[in-house]
């Protein structure tokens, strides 16, 4: 006697759903994914200095000068020996008064208080502290 039920001698398949299958398309092909990514790294280059800024200026600003109401006298306090860029650049935000002892670290007199939060933004400055 026979056997009526035929045997597949190969291995199970195990079924797998694609998402075109499922009826779900991607949203990008891999050249759109290309692009996208593109895209995204120019942002970063144009945007990511001044967002990284602003997310961190909290860290840069001495306490006493948070939340001030009047124009301060303060010290600008940077990580390096600056060029003649960010000594001109740093001048913008107040009257500059001279050096405090390094090269590093910049008076500013009769700085503003939406200055203040625009130097504190700038990535480059370490931080800000009041003058005595």
């Amino acid at each position: 006697m026979s056997d009526p039920i035929e045997r597949d001698p190969s291995p199970p398949r195990v079924l797998t759903r694609t998402a075109a299958a499922m009826g779900l398309t991607p949203l990008l092909g891999p050249q759109g994914r290309k692009i996208a990514a593109g895209t995204a790294l120019i942002a970063v280059v144009l945007f990511g200095q001044d967002l990284y800024g602003r997310a961190t200026a909290f860290t840069r600003l001495d306490p006493a000068l948070r939340g001030a109401t009047a124009s301060r006298n303060v010290i600008v306090v940077l990580g390096f020996m600056p060029d003649r860029f960010h000594n001109e650049r740093v001048a913008e935000y107040g009257v500059f008064a001279g050096r405090d002892g390094a090269l590093n670290r910049i008076r500013l007199r009769n700085v503003s208080p939406d200055s203040l939060s625009r130097l504190a933004a700038v990535p480059w400055v370490a931080r800000i502290e009041a003058m005595p």
